[in-house]
């Protein structure tokens, strides 16, 4: 979701709120992200705008057609998934010893990061679009409160039962600044067009950001990015890419599992981090190039 930085705010321009009892949160977030603040009762929303609603229930981006964006809450309540679950598979959820920890570098809307977490991950969720990252705080401290149930309660609650932790930022300052390796780091930038747009997915395309990207400077970032995952990850780089899409940053995997319409590239990490021979070889022996 990097290609969404600064994307949404130029988009979203107000916070509203829906309800008097949602007015202080609303005011608070509107000064935090530098957006004008309409009251409940003020009268002066534009349903055809873009804004970010405050209600009792929780936050929501309205796009300017009145499609309303929230985070994948239902994923922290809902481990399991139909059919195959590749994106278990491919951050190796089943192997000895517990599900390793996870940096899910481009968290968007939460929907993989929750359920790697809802699967027993630990996941350090990183998201430098400030909406995206006050939506995903939004669903957690709701969770942590129990609104979401019990399931979701223990997958993001706080302390030493808690498995998520939110990082507002850019993940290459993040894993710049940490003195020690995660076992897998996972990446899911927005899936790329053959016309050089950026295609945005979970939930985003409502807001209408299809903004042109150059596409020179969009692989220079993506091979920056995957570069600083491989000098982090211990056992391996998992990178969510569309079926027939190009590796990300043009960078042949070790490996892949392949989907119906996605596919999950495997990359070992550097040499130096490389503490576990199982890193670029997909579970299972299911690996193909």
């Amino acid at each position: 979701m990097s290609a969404l930085v600064g994307q949404t705010r130029g988009v979203v321009s107000r916070v509203v709120a829906l309800d008097v009892p949602a007015a202080a949160r609303a005011a608070t977030l509107a000064e935090r992200l530098g957006l004008e603040f309409i009251a409940a009762d003020a009268g002066q929303a534009d349903p055809s705008a873009a804004a970010l609603e405050v209600s009792s229930a929780g936050l929501a981006i309205r796009s300017a057609g009145g499609v309303r964006v929230t985070a994948a809450t239902a994923k922290l309540a809902s481990p399991l998934l139909p059919g195959r679950d590749l994106l278990a598979r491919a951050l190796l959820t089943g192997q000895p010893g517990g599900p390793p920890g996870v940096v899910d570098a481009t968290a968007g809307l939460g929907a993989d990061g929750f359920h790697l977490a809802a699967l027993g991950h630990r996941v350090v969720m990183i998201e430098r679009e400030p909406l995206l990252a006050v939506l995903l705080e939004d669903a957690l401290s709701r969770a942590v409160a129990g609104e979401l149930g019990a399931t979701a309660a223990a997958a993001a609650g706080l302390g030493l039962t808690g498995r998520v932790t939110l990082v507002e930022g850019d993940t290459r300052d993040y894993l710049a600044s940490m003195q020690a390796s995660t076992a897998i780091v996972y990446l899911d930038p927005m899936f790329p067009s053959k016309s050089g747009r950026a295609l945005t997915g979970k939930g985003m395309n409502t807001l209408r950001l299809e903004q042109q990207r150059d596409p020179a400077a969009a692989q220079a970032e993506d091979a920056t990015l995957l570069a600083a995952a491989r000098a982090h990850a211990s056992r391996r780089v998992v990178v969510k890419r569309p079926l027939r899409g190009e590796p990300l940053g043009k960078l042949a995997p070790s490996g892949s599992l392949r989907g119906r319409t996605v596919r999950y590239d495997l990359y070992a990490p550097l040499a130096a981090n490389n503490v576990s021979s199982s890193g670029a070889s997909a579970p299972d022996g299911s690996t193909t190039r």
